[in-house]
């Protein structure tokens, strides 16, 4: 089902003495606006000028960061700042990094070019919206520089790792390249071009099915992308711009880690703390104790270990950790207008019944952007409830890798923010051509 190729990638050469860690970025969408300047003046080759452009004064159909993007491009090329590999290659890629209380985590997997089939097709599945502006600016990105220059992370199956261990079966001891990034996650990634390896690894990934967990406006805007250029070349299966750039990783791996998104509420009209906790209370197994948000973050994370629960705090000295012992029967019976599949879902639970039940904010609201916040991080959450900016923050358990699979398999998406797996995959790290004129091997 997945029809994954080796390709001849371009990656920055490295035997000037760069250091890939100054020139390499997260995610777009993960960078704010303070960290999108931060990385244009960290480097002047950094691949922040790439992809993710600075809009300028006088800007126009004509000039624009797209424009830029493509003229950085190809000086870059021309001058070998980013230099094409010779050989058909997959890329074996290692992430190391540490969780607090957790531990240390390595995360295993390659970057190869996936070929793009539409979602229910059953070779590719999505896990969540998307939405049209995203994907109209990563379009015009790609129309620009004919290339895909962030890699979409996407999960397989296999309990045997047969795929990673064909893909190691070579390996030399060291890395051909090495980054560190803002977060102290360690990267480190080796070419893999042995015809042997390549085709075991290949012939092993035909049958799996490809789970998407970051990148969906990207995959989505690939798909676009390929369906312009089919009406100007054609439609050639060795085509590249048939492909995406995809970092793909065994879902079965120890070093798969999701995190929740917690919530803040804010601006509520007549929230009461106390009227809010003794509504909950009537209706579920409610315990109220003295602690602080991060007490909350850690209680709810204990109470997730016997079943679903939720935990909140509206400061006073005091938090709440509300348990649902049966999810099931909750479910049928609070969140009906839900998809049976999705109805046990921490973050369904939270939305449904108590942001939308209880304290009457509508999804609508939410989707406009109005009443909750955000937090990959408890404390910021914690400060900005201590600070006066929240009513109430709401911690919750991250969705589990089960839940996860059965969700995109049902052909239903998550709610928003429901998924945050960490690390990202690094921008920048290797790039994928997709000229009219570039193919990948059969």
């Amino acid at each position: 089902m997945a029809i994954v190729s080796p390709f001849r990638g371009i990656r920055y050469d490295l035997s000037k003495g760069s250091d890939l860690s100054q020139v390499v970025s997260q995610p777009y969408d993960v960078i704010s606006p303070e960290e999108q300047k931060s990385l244009h003046l960290r480097h002047p080759r950094n691949i922040a000028h790439i992809d993710f452009g600075l809009e300028e004064e006088g800007d126009g159909p004509k000039k624009n960061k797209y424009t830029r993007a493509a003229g950085h491009y190809r000086q870059w090329m021309e001058e070998g700042t980013l230099v094409r590999d010779a050989d058909p290659s997959l890329y074996y890629y290692e992430q190391e990094f540490s969780l607090p209380g957790h531990g240390l985590f390595v995360r295993k997997g390659f970057l190869g070019a996936l070929r793009l089939s539409a979602f229910g097709e059953g070779m590719v599945y999505p896990h969540e919206k998307t939405h049209s502006r995203p994907k109209e600016d990563r379009l015009a990105l790609m129309r620009a520089t004919e290339a895909n220059t962030s890699p979409i992370f996407g999960l397989y199956s296999d309990p045997g790792d047969g795929v990673a261990r064909a893909l190691r079966a070579k390996l030399p001891a060291q890395p051909d390249v090495t980054a560190t990034d803002d977060l102290g996650v360690k990267h480190r990634m080796w070419r893999v071009s042995d015809p042997a390896s390549l085709a075991d690894a290949v012939g092993k990934m035909a049958d799996k099915k490809v789970f998407i967990a970051d990148g969906h406006h990207r995959y989505e805007t690939a798909l676009a992308f390929r369906d312009e250029m089919r009406q100007r070349h054609g439609s050639r299966e060795d085509a590249a711009y048939e492909h995406v750039l995809m970092f793909l990783c065994n879902m079965d791996d120890e070093g798969i880690v999701i995190l929740p998104t917690h919530r803040g509420i804010h601006s509520v009209p007549g929230f009461s703390a106390e009227e809010f906790a003794a509504r909950v209370g009537s209706l579920v197994p409610l315990d109220t104790r003295p602690g602080t948000p991060e007490d909350a973050e850690r209680a709810v994370a204990e109470a997730g270990r016997k079943g679903k629960a939720i935990a909140w705090s509206a400061g006073a000295g005091r938090y709440y950790v509300a348990s649902f012992p049966d999810p099931e029967s909750f479910g049928e019976k609070n969140l009906s207008r839900f998809p049976a599949r999705l109805r046990t879902l921490d973050v369904v639970i939270l939305h449904g019944f108590l942001f939308e039940r209880i304290l009457g904010i509508s999804p609508d609201a939410v989707t406009a952007g109005g009443f909750v916040r955000y937090y990959k991080e408890a404390r910021k959450a914690a400060s900005e409830l201590a600070g006066g900016e929240l009513q109430a923050a709401f911690f919750l358990n991250p969705v589990t890798m089960e839940e996860f699979r059965d969700v995109s398999l049902s052909g239903h998406v998550l709610p928003q923010k429901t998924t945050f797996f960490y690390p990202k995959i690094l921008t920048g790290l290797l790039i994928l051509p997709v000229r009219g004129d570039d193919t990948l091997p059969g």
